[in-house]
């Protein structure tokens, strides 16, 4: 009994885990800033991104000399290199079939911030697709800082 405990246990290790699905877009942008909240950093980002979006994020990193810091030089997410999220809310959601645009708004060490999220729907769940910055001194869309760094 204990050997095939252990066997199982070991094999486990070996296979790979599932990616989480998010069922809704909320549901989702509510996984991406859970982290955050709690004043952590996200372990795996991965999960959250979209097969295209993760696409532009290898591109980049391929693209990137040791050493150097790449295309991108802040987290999209709190829209900065350090973060310490308050105040977080989903402003707005358009859920229009396989995707969907969600506004957030927020205050990163009480500056407000407001994003929107472009998501798809995949087949396992719905992904960040894109981000944009769409208030403040610095405005962004992610896809275009890849775009622009030649990824």
């Amino acid at each position: 009994m204990r050997t095939t405990f252990a066997i199982f246990a070991s094999l486990s290790v070996l296979l790979p885990l599932p990616a989480f699905a998010y069922d809704t877009p909320e549901a989702l942008i509510r996984a991406v800033y859970a982290p955050y909240l709690r004043g952590d950093v996200p372990e795996n980002p991965e999960q959250f991104r979209s097969e295209s979006l993760q696409g532009l994020y290898d591109a980049a990193a391929e693209n990137t000399e040791e050493g150097e810091i790449g295309a991108i030089a802040f987290d999209p997410v709190v829209n900065g290199q350090d973060f310490e999220i308050t105040d977080l809310e989903i402003v707005g959601v358009e859920n229009e079939g396989d995707t969907a645009t969600v506004e957030v708004s927020f205050r990163n060490f009480d500056v407000p911030n407001d994003l929107v999220f472009s998501l798809v729907e995949e087949k396992d769940g719905w992904k960040v697709d894109d981000v944009a910055s769409v208030s403040g001194e610095v405005q962004f869309r992610l896809t275009d800082i890849f775009r622009d760094a030649g990824n």
